[in-house]
């Protein structure tokens, strides 16, 4: 995790110092990484001490241990860190309300890793044919992402020509060309294939029209099983459970069984291995809606995602924590999810430029983005219609809404940005640290 963000922030120009008690780990990351390593055991007041003669902006505690990374946070705020933030896995942090412990532990910004994969692979399993679905804008606006099937009949028609309501946009195209991802900021002229991945973004109330507009169905999903019992699974079935969504777990260490039993009454914890054939038939894999593997390792995930493709579930989910992973496993028919570390990359980025970017989302294996933001009045662009601002914008960047004082409007070439309004943004992952210069003040 903390290597993974080091490398993303470090990507973003940011300078990076990552400390680690263990030489290997620092070895390897001076490998491949180009950030600063320091060999140390946090939390250490000597360490930070030193630390703060750089005049650092912000402390990032990512270690598997929730008490380290909270103790880590409260030395670094009274040494004088401006702002600290603290990843949280166990549920009793995430969700207490006895005890304020941003505040008892000087947190600016807790991060439930697991939490942010759960929530992205809920909403994957509740929309069914989705390969992606996110809310922006307080949930006014709603961006999906869509395979085109093998008989779509309006291959080639340019985009301007399709009967999509203005209240939409086709943003991003993700199109498969000889073994190779080709991904398409698409303009007007473009156009879309057979296979083609298809992210839309719009308003919440005309996105039920996605079916009747690209020839797609909706199944209802009632039944679902989860494999490990990770806090992401957890987390998972605690939010489809609110749904009335039956769920079933499959986890073979007995004890962790017990706990999830205990914290979750109304699933279906199942204690055994899942790589025992005879489970996958017992549990009737091939009659579930969905199935999601949300175990830490990307072999196990590949693997059992693969076997409940054999056996004919509709829709299979896998968590990727290595980019590597992602084509095998779409190749193999089944939708990767995006990693927690991916998440975390993304939070932070939102963290680090908050006076102007709200939030971030990765798309077709993090080589786009779809950021939410904020138009500062200083801002060059303001008040020249986006058809004129064709030289100052990148080609690989799109405006695709344009929220003003809670009026939704999808970006147009008579659109005029004005100060303080919210736009969404699609963009290359090279494009972040640009938009500070084109939204924010002395642009």
């Amino acid at each position: 995790m903390g290597s993974y963000v080091a490398s993303a922030l470090s990507q973003e120009e940011h300078d990076i110092t990552l400390i680690d008690k263990d030489p290997k780990v620092l070895e390897q990351v001076n490998r491949e990484i180009d950030v600063a390593t320091l060999l140390a055991t946090a939390p250490s007041l000597s360490i930070f001490q030193t630390l703060m003669e750089q005049k650092p902006d912000l402390l990032v505690a990512a270690t598997n241990d929730d008490e380290t990374n909270l103790v880590s946070c409260a030395l670094a705020k009274n040494l004088g860190f401006p702002k600290t933030v603290s990843l949280i896995r166990s549920p009793e942090y995430l969700h207490t309300s006895i005890v304020h412990l941003p505040r008892l532990f000087y947190v600016d910004h807790f991060i439930g890793a697991e939490m942010l994969s759960a929530r992205n692979l809920f909403k994957l399993l509740m929309h069914s044919n989705d390969i992606a679905f996110e809310h922006f804008a307080h949930g006014a606006v709603v961006m999906r992402t869509i395979l085109l099937s093998e008989q779509w009949t309006q291959s080639g028609t340019p985009i301007h020509s399709l009967p999509i309501p203005e209240e939409l946009i086709i943003c991003l195209i993700r199109r498969r060309s000889n073994g190779e991802d080709i991904i398409i900021i698409p303009h007007g002229d473009d156009y879309l294939l057979p296979n083609d991945e298809v992210t839309l973004i719009g308003q919440a109330n005309v996105m039920n029209m996605l079916p009747d507009l690209f020839d797609t169905s909706e199944r209802c999903v009632k039944s679902i099983i989860l494999v490990g019992g990770t806090y992401t699974s957890l987390y998972l079935a605690q939010l489809l459970l609110q749904q009335k969504v039956a769920v079933r777990i499959v986890e073979k260490d007995p004890y962790r069984c017990r706990e999830l039993a205990d914290i979750l009454p109304d699933a279906t914890i199942i204690n055994r291995s899942i790589l025992d054939p005879q489970v996958f038939l017992e549990e009737d894999v091939a009659g579930a809606d969905a199935f999601a593997c949300c175990t830490a390792d990307d072999g196990a995930n590949f693997l059992i995602a693969s076997l409940a493709h054999l056996e004919g579930c509709p829709k299979i989910i896998a968590l990727a924590n290595h980019p590597a992973f992602v084509p095998i496993l779409e190749n193999a028919g089944i939708i990767a999810a995006t990693s927690a570390r991916v998440n975390v990359a993304n939070r932070l980025l939102s963290i680090l430029h908050q006076e102007t970017i709200l939030s971030v989302t990765s798309l077709s294996n993090d080589a786009a983005k779809i950021v939410e933001l904020k138009i500062s009045p200083a801002s060059k662009l303001i008040g020249i219609p986006l058809s004129k601002l064709g030289e100052q914008l990148p080609k690989d960047l799109l405006i695709a809404v344009i929220e003003n004082h809670g009026r939704v409007m999808i970006g147009s070439g008579s659109s005029i940005l004005c100060p303080d309004d919210t736009v969404i943004v699609v963009c290359s992952s090279q494009q972040i640290e640009p938009l500070q210069s084109l939204f924010s003040a002395h642009g």
